[in-house]
């Protein structure tokens, strides 16, 4: 069988924990058959039986836990698989549960923490999408030349292998320049709300031989976790140490971010992308953790 990339590993798992949700609660809900469903499901039937057997079953525990944790989800009607677009528009919720009278959402991981994949160039205005603050003449000064040169060598054609000091030429002094925008005119709580969404959510992350689900209740939507603070301050922002491509956000209240910038293409594109994820969190953000892989060969 062939190798499954990280993002159809990813689909595979959103699709049988909604499968999962929708079997499991109010007696087996309906799980919307449309395009983002089909996406996932087929990403799902890619893999061995084995592999399936031990998504299902990480997948039946937290849906187990959920149920005896959020009475909500025992008026479940509809499961949704929502697009990959709801994430451009500040939605990281990846499952939603409709019951009765509202929804409740679902943020499904597949070995990883990530939050964003957000990009930059010399027309994004971040600050204007992130946090409500248009970027400074000083930013777009610094970054509009490096993106400049960028758009020429893509209409040439390049590719980023020919480059030889690409960190030290485009990653970093863009890099640098999103850190003093952020540190100098960023509002540290709408900043950290536009990177976890604009909804209260569970996360649910499956890993080897365990699923741990977290609870995102920012606003005090969710019946299961305390509710938890936004960041009023930051603290520190800075370079990872020894790494060209990586900074770190220390915020008040728990919260850490790292931002890795990354071209995300063989071909030179007048554009970079971050993988955003958060490394450190409020000690008031409720954690579960569930080993499942001893019984799920």
């Amino acid at each position: 069988m062939a190798r499954i990339t990280q993002t159809e590993s990813g689909k595979a798992w959103e699709y049988g924990l909604a499968r999962q949700l929708a079997d499991m609660l109010n007696r087996g809900a309906t799980l919307i058959s449309d395009a983002p469903r089909l996406k996932s499901q087929n990403a799902y039937n890619l893999l061995s039986r084995r592999e399936r057997r031990k998504i299902d079953h990480a997948a039946n525990e937290a849906a187990v836990f959920l149920l005896a944790h959020d009475a909500r989800l025992l008026k479940t009607r509809r499961v949704i698989i929502q697009s990959d677009m709801a994430g451009i528009d500040g939605d990281v919720r990846d499952i939603v549960i409709e019951t009765d009278d509202e929804a409740v959402g679902v943020s499904a991981k597949h070995r990883h923490n990530a939050l964003k994949h957000s990009r930059l160039s010399d027309s994004i205005d971040f600050g204007d999408g992130w946090y409500g603050v248009s970027c400074s003449p000083r930013y777009w000064k610094k970054v509009v030349p490096i993106f400049g040169d960028l758009r020429r060598r893509a209409g040439q054609g390049q590719v980023w292998s020919s480059l030889p000091n690409k960190k030290d030429d485009y990653y970093l002094p863009v890099l640098h320049a999103f850190m003093e925008e952020v540190r100098e005119n960023a509002d540290p709580g709408k900043l950290m709300r536009y990177l976890l969404g604009r909804h209260d959510f569970y996360k649910i992350i499956k890993e080897n031989g365990n699923v741990s689900l977290q609870s995102f209740n920012i606003d005090g939507t969710l019946e299961w976790g305390s509710k938890i603070g936004l960041p009023d301050a930051i603290i520190q922002f800075g370079m990872k140490p020894r790494l060209k491509t990586t900074a770190i956000l220390h915020l008040s209240r728990g919260w850490q971010v790292s931002f890795r910038i990354h071209s995300a293409e063989s071909k030179i594109i007048p554009s970079l992308k971050f993988d955003i994820r958060l490394e450190g969190s409020p000690e008031t953000l409720s954690r579960h953790e569930i080993p499942y892989g001893r019984h799920s060969i």
